[in-house]
């Protein structure tokens, strides 16, 4: 396959997820600590808090529950709910 033939797309611009950090900060927690609780290395945490890689679902969900936040919350620009508990539909 040529050069010519390989389309490029343009990547998305991934932002910083600023809930997660708030979130991480609010309750006093280091990126080690929260890392060490949620079962990431601390460099993963660190990637997915800088916008650089989304977290695997699983993931997600053990950084979601330690910090006590939804999943929406956390991780997309949202009116999502901040409380992972929040019942409302």
């Amino acid at each position: 396959m040529s050069v010519q033939g390989v389309r490029w797309y343009k990547m998305k611009k991934l932002s910083p997820r600023k809930n997660l950090i708030k979130s991480r900060k609010d309750l006093g927690m280091t990126q080690d600590d929260l890392a060490t609780k949620a079962n990431l290395s601390r460099a993963m945490l660190s990637n997915i808090e800088r916008g650089y890689t989304f977290p695997s679902l699983y993931a997600a969900y053990r950084i979601s529950k330690v910090l006590n936040r939804s999943i929406e919350y956390l991780f997309f620009e949202s009116d999502a709910h901040k409380m992972s508990d929040d019942k409302t539909a």
